[in-house]
């Protein structure tokens, strides 16, 4: 959606800013484990995905980094598992335009998988319209605001050009996401190299990239790869 558009834009600022610093910070699993793991810290992870739920605005881009990649050490995380009322999400999606009739049921099946799956910006999107739509400008905003944080997240990893500065995803479907967020249109072409990472081929373009690489190391983790 165009709305979308918009987001990925001021996310693609941050991540143009932080890829001419050369400054990326790829995740530490290890440092991020010990950061979420103590009850009485402030980045408690229970505590920090409580905020995130009720679309918390002040949570700083480090807190975003530990939610976002601490989720893969939770036991919830099933990167590969199917999301139920996902394919009846995508059907009414999948339209020219939402009819007004589908609002409620938007709000449903999004909230459902959203609640399994909190960073699949897929249904975050959908989600955002139909609040601006119903005039529930406040709850949209929040939600941008966290559509844009999680885009910044990844971008804060890499820059997707080579193995080593490949962006870090914790999702498949966070790689197409990066990928329309850049302006790439996808060349149907994907494949695993030795490193752990997905290379996406993309069309042709301006700017004589061939394909972005994504690390999916903690998603070949959970698979017990």
């Amino acid at each position: 959606m165009a709305r979308f558009l918009l987001i990925v834009i001021v996310a693609f600022c941050s991540f143009t800013a932080v890829a001419q610093k050369n400054s990326f910070r790829p995740p530490d699993y290890k440092k991020i484990g010990k950061a979420i793991l103590k009850q009485e810290s402030a980045t408690f992870y229970s505590d920090l995905m409580v905020r995130y739920k009720a679309h918390d605005t002040t949570l700083s881009p480090y807190e975003y980094h530990l939610l976002y990649y601490g989720y893969t050490l939770q036991a919830e995380y099933e990167p590969y598992a199917h999301q139920a009322f996902a394919d009846s999400l995508m059907a009414i999606v999948r339209k020219n335009q939402i009819s007004p009739d589908n609002y409620d049921l938007v709000v449903k099946y999004a909230g459902k998988i959203l609640d399994k799956c909190p960073f699949d910006m897929r249904y975050l999107d959908p989600l955002i319209y139909v609040y601006r739509m119903q005039g529930k400008n406040d709850l949209a905003a929040m939600l941008e605001f966290k559509l844009g944080r999680i885009i910044e997240t990844i971008f804060t990893t890499g820059d997707g050009l080579t193995e080593k500065t490949a962006f870090h995803v914790i999702s498949v479907s966070h790689e197409y996401d990066l990928l329309r967020a850049l302006g790439f249109g996808y060349a149907g072409e994907q494949s695993l190299t030795r490193g752990q990472c997905d290379f996406l081929k993309v069309e042709t373009n301006d700017y004589g990239i061939n394909g972005m690489y994504f690390n999916v190391s903690a998603l070949l983790r959970a698979a017990g790869k």
